[in-house]
């Protein structure tokens, strides 16, 4: 695995004097590579397949720092999707053999990177792949919840409350999908959402542990002066917890 990371680091070190957040990149890389191995092991997976879990969370952002270059945004809305250029930077030149030199699990670590971003999943991906996927999936929501809890992601609501749709949608455990957000405010939905999209046990004992949401929820209650909000807040952490509970059972 030193080879990789010294790999990974030597890439990204061209990218860190354009400035912007790219050192935090880093920071989140190797934050959810280190998830990806505790979720996989957790799960009893070989070592080498711990060893694949750990290869997919260094390689899951190795698009942002082409995205930063290029566009000085880490929004895929208002760029390109960074999952799909990841893909791109691996295959071009067949990079990804600087990672890893077997090829036997080149579907895997691609599309793992590919869909470690995407509201749904196709339904044409195998077991195996599905396992991969989903674990980076939960690596990645997991650190980006951290950075919410450390205003290292801090949203700026406007007046409105939770619009109906995504208040309901949270309500019945559903996902959030961006095409649902009507205000600024409904933007922090869909990391509340994530719940609804965590696949492992781990997964849920550490967010139960670590209590990410109940934090996000009192801080952006704290932020918001509008009173259905802070009700709307109260509702939906009763529903996440639960759904927690539910899961560990």
């Amino acid at each position: 695995m030193n080879k990789a990371i010294i790999e990974f680091l030597n890439y990204t070190n061209d990218y860190l004097k354009c400035g912007g957040r790219i050192d935090l990149k880093i920071k989140h890389t190797f934050r959810v590579m280190r998830l990806c191995e505790e979720i996989a092991s957790s799960l009893n997976l070989s070592e080498e397949e711990v060893y694949i879990a750990k290869t997919i969370g260094l390689l899951h952002d190795i698009g942002r720092f082409e995205q930063w270059k290029k566009y000085e945004t880490f929004s895929d809305k208002d760029s390109i999707d960074h999952a799909d250029l990841g893909v791109k930077i691996l295959k071009k030149n067949n990079y990804l053999r600087k990672y890893i030199e077997d090829e036997k699990y080149d579907d895997i670590i691609l599309k793992s990177v590919k869909y470690h971003n995407k509201y749904k999943l196709p339904k044409d991906l195998n077991d195996k792949e599905l396992l991969f996927v989903n674990i980076i999936r939960d690596a990645d929501k997991i650190d980006i919840l951290r950075l919410y809890t450390l205003k290292g992601i801090d949203l700026e609501l406007d007046k409105n409350p939770f619009s109906d749709e995504v208040y309901n949608l949270l309500l019945n455990k559903k996902e959030i999908s961006r095409k649902s957000i009507t205000n600024k405010t409904d933007r922090l939905s869909i990391s509340l959402g994530f719940i609804f999209d965590i696949n492992y046990l781990y997964s849920f004992k550490y967010l139960k542990d670590k209590k990410y949401f109940d934090i996000i929820v009192d801080m952006y209650k704290k932020k918001s002066k509008n009173k259905e909000f802070g009700k709307q807040l109260d509702e939906i952490i009763k529903v996440i917890n639960n759904y927690i509970e539910v899961s560990l059972c």
